[in-house]
């Protein structure tokens, strides 16, 4: 038995490379799962016919459609094991949650994070899912995809309002639909919504974030946000300015707002006129005072003009310019 003095250290997951799945092809198995809300079974069912008439083949357990346990699509278990079933499937290439709402958290401690860093594969999601990601980065070092998903976007492909999004998710994930060379390119942005430049500069670093609450209720856990020298994105829906002003203020004195490379501001939005104003304003006061270059009003979000973007992956902010570019491709082909 060999001496534990000379036994070789077992790396931490932050000192792995990292690592991107293969993008989707044609005859792949894609599975749709419900770690988080309680789903809508004709959209659900809807989407999953359009993927099939699209080529893939599609993993959906009937019993996720009528599952519900109040504000969750099952218990903790039914979950969390559907989740790493699809993780652990060598014939699953893609993980789509139909859905976010609440629950990820709750099961963010069980997932099995080793099987996706041995057999990296395309997860998606935005909103509650911003936790998986997070924790995927930490845990598996793994490229994943601040996306839609088939209840937000995704199943609404066909309608004109919800064509950027659908267009924007199938040129990153699907390959027939890649162009030829990805590397270098800037995230297209609709013309309709300009970004804004509240702090000029340029930076580069990983691309990391996304749900503001999320990112906040994750900090002081195995799974927080890695700042230091990344291009930090934030998104929220339904937040009172009070909020949100709250959330940043934790970001800052956690820290992060001062470590990061670069700041995108997605859209937070509000059924409220007057909240929106102040929340501007609140965005503009905690962005202005800090060094790195910040932009705002970035197509990401709780809205149907909602970007993929590739959490992990290398990017450079120019807010100059007023564009997010990726420096390498999302995906392997």
């Amino acid at each position: 038995m060999p001496s534990l003095l000379h036994a070789k250290p077992v790396a931490s997951p932050l000192e792995l490379e990292w690592l991107k799945p293969k993008g989707l092809k044609l005859g792949d198995t894609i599975a749709l799962v419900a770690p988080a809300g309680p789903v809508d079974r004709a959209v659900v069912l809807a989407y999953q016919l359009q993927l099939e008439k699209s080529g893939y083949q599609v993993q959906c357990d009937e019993r996720m459609l009528d599952r519900k346990k109040e504000y969750l699509a099952g218990s903790d278990d039914d979950r969390l094991n559907e989740l790493n079933q699809a993780i652990r499937n060598p014939n699953v290439r893609g993980v789509f949650p139909v859905r976010g709402g609440y629950g990820l958290t709750r099961i963010l401690d069980r997932v099995d994070y080793e099987s996706l860093r041995r057999d990296p594969k395309v997860i998606i999601g935005y909103s509650d899912l911003t936790a998986l990601h997070l924790a995927i980065a930490c845990k598996s070092r793994v490229v994943s995809f601040h996306s839609p998903m088939p209840m937000s976007n995704l199943a609404q492909g066909h309608l004109p309002e919800h064509a950027y999004s659908h267009k924007a998710f199938e040129r990153t994930l699907f390959v027939d639909r890649y162009p030829k060379e990805m590397t270098g390119e800037t995230i297209e942005t609709p013309a309709s919504d300009p970004i804004k430049t509240i702090n000029a500069g340029k930076a580069r670093g990983r691309l990391m974030g996304g749900n503001l609450s999320l990112v906040c209720a994750t900090l002081g856990t195995p799974f927080a946000i890695e700042a230091t020298g990344n291009i930090l994105f934030l998104e929220d829906v339904n937040e009172a300015p009070y909020r949100v002003d709250r959330l940043l203020s934790q970001l800052r004195l956690a820290g992060i707002l001062d470590s990061v490379a670069g700041i995108v501001l997605g859209q937070f939005t509000n059924k409220d006129p007057n909240d929106a104003k102040e929340i501007d304003r609140v965005l503009s006061e905690a962005m202005k005072p800090l060094s790195c270059p910040v932009v705002a009003n970035f197509p990401v979000g709780h809205v149907p003009k909602n970007a993929t973007l590739p959490h992990g992956a290398m990017v450079e902010l120019d807010a100059d310019r007023k564009c997010l570019t990726l420096l390498e491709e999302p995906c392997m082909r």
